[in-house]
């Protein structure tokens, strides 16, 4: 039942994170007034919005961050790569846990923007620290 769960509430998260980002790729603003105010929210500091690659090669990584536990969950056969699923739950939630531990990091405040402490304490973190709490769990269970 919670291999369910989880399994489905990382799909539709992740799956959502990947449309804002192809968004965001295609040249959308939200939730910035426009570039500049999206970097500061988004990336903390710069000028200049990442490359095509960059985003591309994001958003396929956020794609199967998203298919994985699917393809976990109903017993897709992928190979060789069947023996390392648990691995594969580990990665990702490790990933995740850097990325929600960002808001403990000293002196982070004097290297980015202001707008992106305020998001990410709200926002960015917590999300990332849910992801990774159904990754681990999965990886347990697994």
């Amino acid at each position: 039942m919670i291999e369910t769960i989880l399994t489905f509430y990382i799909f539709v998260i992740m799956s959502a994170i990947t449309k804002i980002h192809i968004y965001w790729m295609g040249g959308g603003v939200w939730p910035g007034t426009d570039k500049n105010d999206l970097i500061n929210k988004v990336l903390g500091q710069g000028d200049v919005f990442p490359s095509l690659l960059s985003c591309i090669f994001v958003i396929i990584v956020f794609i199967l961050m998203a298919l994985f536990p699917l393809i976990s969950y109903f017993k897709i056969d992928l190979g060789l790569i069947n023996n390392y699923i648990e691995y594969f739950y580990l990665f990702f939630a490790s990933i995740l846990l850097l990325r929600s531990a960002l808001v403990f990091i000293p002196n982070i405040e004097n290297k980015v923007h202001k707008l992106f402490i305020i998001y990410n304490t709200k926002y960015y973190s917590p999300l990332c620290f849910s992801l990774f709490i159904s990754y681990f769990v999965l990886y347990l269970k697994y």
